[in-house]
């Protein structure tokens, strides 16, 4: 039997949590790669004063994180919601998720809690900004099909 047009997977309309998924992950990864590739270097080169350019970009880079966090929050419900929390460690979105998520943790640790240096809070931020560039190139999740019976 011949399958209709109507069940062809690319004409369906995107449901909410496709929807919800997108949307965080445009906010978090897209906020992170534009400011550093974008925002920083034209600060730098307009002509403001090397430590000016430098505040503002400490100042952003923990609001940054947080926006990265919430998003990473959103996108593991959603993945939660459509295919359980066992697609978290399961799924290779589920895993990048995590990794992201545990440099969003591990930079507020390394900032507020041992305040050990700015290397090791740079290495957290791009460990998330390579996870966020993965996930971006992975298929949006579908919800997980009913067994036949």
């Amino acid at each position: 039997m011949s399958k209709s047009s109507t069940s062809d997977r690319r004409l369906r309309a995107p449901t909410l949590e496709g929807i919800l998924w997108q949307l965080a992950q445009v906010f978090w990864v897209g906020g992170l790669w534009v400011f550093h590739v974008g925002l920083v270097p034209a600060l730098k080169v307009s002509g403001l004063a090397p430590l000016l350019v430098q505040d503002v970009a400490v100042q952003i880079d923990r609001w940054l994180i947080g926006v990265a966090a919430v998003g990473l929050l959103t996108q593991l419900a959603v993945l939660a919601r459509l295919q359980g929390t066992a697609a978290w460690w399961r799924s290779f979105s589920g895993q990048m998720l995590l990794v992201g998520f545990t440099a969003c943790v591990g930079y507020y640790t390394l900032r507020y809690g041992i305040s050990v240096g700015e290397r090791w809070q740079m290495f957290c931020f791009v460990i998330l900004g390579i996870s966020g560039i993965v996930l971006a190139a992975q298929p949006v999740p579908t919800r997980a099909r009913e067994p036949r019976r």
